[in-house]
């Protein structure tokens, strides 16, 4: 009976040896490195192309289009599709965009041009416009 004994013992330290010396080398092992993580360009940084991220839409600071912007705003008649208008609403010239821009469907409008689109926006002003 005692070596059945001495048997069981021997059999339970060795299992929690095993244990012990398993768990020992696992948690000694590092980890795998993780990988560098890569930011997300930034409408503001250097490497931001406004024609093909984000929401397509180009400022136009030179006012380089709005000429023609506004000849395209006229001749398709946008003031009857901005759905902001009314009297008292005024509209400014936003940018320009290759491909259709997202934009606000409150606010916002995307009219054709020859080379994409022209973007509008219309704010309620306090005062009715003449």
């Amino acid at each position: 009976m005692a070596t059945n004994q001495n048997r069981a013992s021997l059999i339970a330290a060795s299992v929690g040896l095993s244990i012990i010396a398993f768990i020992g080398t696992a948690s000694a092992t590092p980890p795998p490195p993780t990988p560098p993580s890569i930011a997300a360009v930034q409408e503001d940084d250097p490497g931001w192309d406004c024609l093909t991220q984000g929401n397509y839409l180009c400022g136009d600071p030179d006012q380089t289009y709005a000429k023609e912007a506004w000849a395209a705003w006229d001749k398709t008649q946008a003031w009857k599709q901005l759905r902001t208008a009314a009297t008292n609403t005024r509209v400014e010239y936003v940018g320009f965009a290759k491909r259709h821009p997202n934009v606000d469907l409150m606010t916002e409008l995307a009219v054709p041009s020859r080379h994409g689109w022209f973007v509008f926006r219309g704010s309620i002003t306090a005062e009715p416009t003449n």
